[in-house]
């Protein structure tokens, strides 16, 4: 079972992007796909392993429903929602 859910904000933990934070994009049972809007876009995607990820209590609801849906997202909505997420984590 997979802990992580399509629009939520995971940091990386192992590898030369340690400390990034990335977006949910795809799931699968071995590879979770993630993006951050600006240098991994929807067009190449970061394949991670699940293990060298760690879930942030942080989820975008508008992307999430989206993906769901099978509603198509683009690189600024996921930017931003980074952004808001890096934001309110400052206060």
């Amino acid at each position: 079972m997979n802990k992580f859910r399509l629009g939520q904000v995971v940091q990386s933990t192992m590898g030369h992007d340690k400390d990034a934070y990335y977006l949910v994009v795809e799931l699968d049972e071995n590879r979770i796909w993630v993006g951050d809007g600006k240098y991994k876009l929807l067009n190449k995607l970061k394949s991670k392993n699940p293990t060298h990820l760690k879930g942030i209590n942080f989820c975008d609801t508008e992307i999430s429903t989206k993906l769901e849906q099978g509603q198509k997202i683009n690189d600024q909505m996921i930017y931003h929602a980074l952004l808001k997420f890096k934001k309110s984590n400052k206060e």
